[in-house]
């Protein structure tokens, strides 16, 4: 099972960023971007290798993104997600890409 982050960063208490990576990846030298992907779900960054994604983040979250992840199969691989806010770890979980995304609405809040 492939271990992911899933960061939520905060500035008082003010959200700023969230994001989705595959640990040791990464996702800011944008290799591997997929752009149609990218403009499917208008994240920021989408990256996917060999067919699976690789990370993911923006500075916002949609009900329509969710929507959407929820008919692209590669959004249903199972991985363990571990939740960092303001870089430290809080709690873990084992779910699928929209779980995570689903997480991420539910505590990306100010």
């Amino acid at each position: 099972m492939r271990e992911f982050n899933l960061y939520l960063d905060f500035y008082n208490n003010k959200p700023i960023e969230w994001g989705v990576y595959e640990r040791g990846y990464n996702l800011w030298d944008n290799k591997d971007y997929d752009k149609k992907r990218a403009d499917k779900y208008l994240f920021a960054t989408v990256c996917v290798r060999n067919g699976l994604i690789m990370g993911f983040f923006d500075v916002s979250l949609s009900d329509d993104d969710i929507k959407i992840s929820k008919n692209d199969k590669i959004m249903s691989e199972i991985c363990e997600f571990f939740v960092l806010k303001n870089d430290k770890e809080i709690t873990k979980f084992q779910g699928s890409f929209i779980d995570a995304l689903e997480y991420i609405k539910a505590n990306f809040k100010g």
